[in-house]
């Protein structure tokens, strides 16, 4: 894994273009990482995204599988990301990253007892996929990270003007969904949060 932007899928807020053209922008502008989380497909529609998404990456960042084990194991993808629940009841064997969505200081603890290879904590500020819900805030974040010693990844509600004191509470990266996906460009919009990001 690498310190940097984090890209989560959600091809419902796509206004223009394919998801796996995004992408490919996404990780030419320099994503860490793509993760491809596209909960309301069937597995063999997962599937069959998540092996055109591989081709059209063709290995320049790890892709990361969300929420389906047997997807991540047939495409080979490089990780596998799971809800907390799901990981600490996960019981298969699997070469590639295990990361885990977690929402509190026992969740993150007890994922890294289990093995979790890195955390996503958040959400940390008010964003429009969690309309209604107050931030965490980055004295939860703060805590998160100086508790594990595994990767934290920040996630919600992260833009260029509040990502650097994300970095500060010692994020190991960001993840962004809505703003690369509603992005006309989203190699430029990705080159400039990794330009802000304090690596």
């Amino acid at each position: 894994m690498k310190k940097g932007i984090y890209v989560v899928t959600n091809r419902k807020l796509i206004k223009e273009g394919a998801l796996e053209d995004i992408c490919e922008k996404s990780a030419e502008g320099g994503a860490a990482a793509i993760i491809l989380r596209e909960k309301y497909l069937k597995t063999d529609e997962l599937l069959e995204l998540a092996y055109r998404l591989k081709n059209k990456l063709n290995g320049r960042v790890p892709l990361i599988i969300n929420g389906s084990y047997e997807v991540a194991k047939k495409v080979n993808a490089d990780g596998l990301h799971l809800g907390f629940s799901a990981f600490i009841d996960f019981q298969d064997e699997f070469s590639g990253l295990l990361g885990v969505s977690i929402h509190s200081l026992e969740e993150a603890i007890d994922a890294e007892h289990k093995g979790a290879d890195y955390l996503i904590a958040g959400h940390i500020f008010e964003t429009s996929c969690k309309e209604g819900l107050a931030g965490r805030g980055l004295g939860f974040l703060r805590e998160i990270c100086n508790t594990v010693k595994i990767p934290v990844i920040a996630i919600g509600g992260i833009n260029e003007e509040n990502m650097n004191s994300v970095m500060e509470c010692g994020a190991y990266g960001v993840a962004v969904m809505s703003s690369v996906m509603n992005s006309e460009d989203p190699k430029s919009y990705v080159e400039a949060l990794s330009d802000r990001i304090k690596i």
